[in-house]
């Protein structure tokens, strides 16, 4: 008879491998409804706890290392996932030391990872945003024998452990599909790109590729969609005029700065733009979407992304076990109808 895996005994009862952990080697305190059920279904799966124990090294701390920047809410959602997930294992001796670094600054980063090095982390999780210095870091990791997961954005040929995160081109085709429904000649379109992070981001260029290659394949010519340029605290004038200038468009935000462009655009009172995107699940960005000021937002699911990140490490350090190198989070489309739905 085959034997249940402690991640089918999870699935099964609704929880955690940490939780199942807990209850199979008796280590934390865990709800007496919750465990008598995991145990009927380890006992009826014909789980044998010294298949597991035998890759278990008791006694050893694990300890993480996460790089992360900390400057909004989009990335402290990510840093809530991987705290909750550690806290899951630290019976096991899951440890997190995080290092966040300025994305608009690339020895800031490098700074950062570096320190994080130096701490000789077990593993490491990271958003490889600032690309060249990103493969850098990862070439250090690799000599050091230092597994490592990505999040949000993804460097193919730095081959991480996992990554963990949305296929950004084909997010950006998607905006370009959704901002063009109705409009069987392609619409005149706006992406907004800030001068003092977008410029660094490998995530933004993948959107923007994706979105540029849906207007070629319906035959679109790319002299509808132009980029904006935006510095870092921009005029009201500046984007007023420019938008005057080309007519009713729709509005592409890369990232998750959605509420900020509308509230610079409602100053002006400009009233030419008939449909607006943008990234992120963040309460500001929410709070536009709810007053019709937006029509779509793309939600990345950071929690889950950083949550997934550490079970991805706790697989491969503690189990020993195989992790799926591809791990991508669903394009979810919200709208003010479905947003209060939305993990």
């Amino acid at each position: 008879m085959k034997r249940i895996t402690i991640k089918e005994i999870a699935q099964q009862a609704g929880v955690s491998v940490g939780t199942v952990d807990r209850v199979l080697h008796k280590r934390g305190e865990v709800a007496e409804k919750t465990k008598l059920l995991v145990l009927k279904i380890a006992k009826e799966g014909n789980y044998q706890t010294n298949v597991f124990a035998r890759n278990l090294k008791l006694n050893k701390t694990y300890h993480l290392a996460i790089l992360l920047p900390e400057d909004n809410e989009y990335w402290k959602t990510q840093r809530k996932g991987i705290e909750d997930a550690a806290s899951e294992y630290e019976s096991l001796g899951v440890q997190l030391q995080f290092y966040t670094f300025d994305r608009s600054n690339r020895d800031s980063f490098l700074e950062q990872s570096n320190l994080a090095i130096e701490s000789k982390p077990d593993g490491v999780i990271l958003a490889p945003i600032i690309t060249d210095e990103a493969e850098q870091i990862c070439a250090q990791l690799k000599r050091g024998d230092i597994p490592y997961v990505f999040v949000d954005s993804n460097l193919k040929s730095a081959e991480p452990l996992a990554f963990i995160g949305q296929d950004t081109f084909q997010s950006g085709y998607l905006a370009a599909k959704l901002l063009n429904i109705g409009f069987d000649n392609g619409h005149q379109a706006v992406i907004t790109i800030y001068t003092d992070f977008d410029s660094l981001n490998k995530t933004i260029d993948e959107r923007i590729s994706g979105f540029k290659k849906f207007y070629l394949e319906q035959g679109w010519p790319l002299s509808l969609i132009s980029e904006l340029k935006i510095p870092s605290g921009f005029e009201i004038k500046e984007v007023k005029e420019w938008t005057i200038n080309n007519g009713r468009l729709h509005l592409f935000i890369p990232n998750s700065r959605t509420h900020q462009i509308v509230k610079r655009l409602e100053s002006t009172q400009y009233e030419g733009l008939t449909r607006i995107i943008g990234y992120d699940k963040i309460q500001l960005n929410v709070d536009v979407l709810k007053d019709n000021k937006v029509d779509f937002i793309i939600n990345q699911n950071p929690y889950r992304q950083g949550y997934l990140g550490v079970q991805a490490l706790y697989k491969h350090l503690i189990i020993k076990g195989e992790v799926a190198p591809l791990q991508y989070m669903p394009l979810d489309i919200l709208t003010k109808e479905n947003v209060e739905f939305a993990n």
